[in-house]
């Protein structure tokens, strides 16, 4: 007669853990449900919330632009009246100001520019 064949030549370890395994899953599927479904609910808020905040973009009060003087018909009195054709050199009215004067890349103006692209890229996706 032959050998008998053994499938499994050692510990059944595996078979174990798997068993382990299987019955927490099955001990704990309702919180790992609930886990599950808090986890998908903070995403949906989530994008929601970034959806809302950027559509609003801090509107700057609009200001009427500075109503002209009329144009004069008649010299100005006392004033001498520039040779026509001779335009002045424009000059700088200063020079740049020093590095450590102009603005940072702050937290609040980098939040700004990303919800300034996210409706540029909603408008865009809108046009399309």
């Amino acid at each position: 007669m032959g050998k008998k064949s053994r499938k499994n030549h050692g510990s059944s370890a595996g078979l174990v853990l798997a068993l382990i395994a299987i019955s927490l899953v099955i001990a704990l599927w309702q919180w790992i449900v609930l886990g599950i479904l808090l986890w998908a609910l903070f995403r949906v808020l989530w994008k929601i919330h970034l959806r809302k905040d950027a559509g609003r973009v801090p509107q700057q009060a609009k200001r009427r632009p500075a109503q002209s003087a009329p144009p004069r018909t008649s010299p100005v009195p006392g004033r001498a009246l520039a040779p026509a054709g001779r335009k002045p050199h424009p000059k700088p009215a200063r020079e740049l100001p020093a590095p450590d004067y102009l603005p940072r890349w702050t937290t609040d103006r980098r939040f700004h520019a990303d919800r300034e692209h996210h409706d540029w890229q909603r408008q865009f996706d809108s046009m399309v």
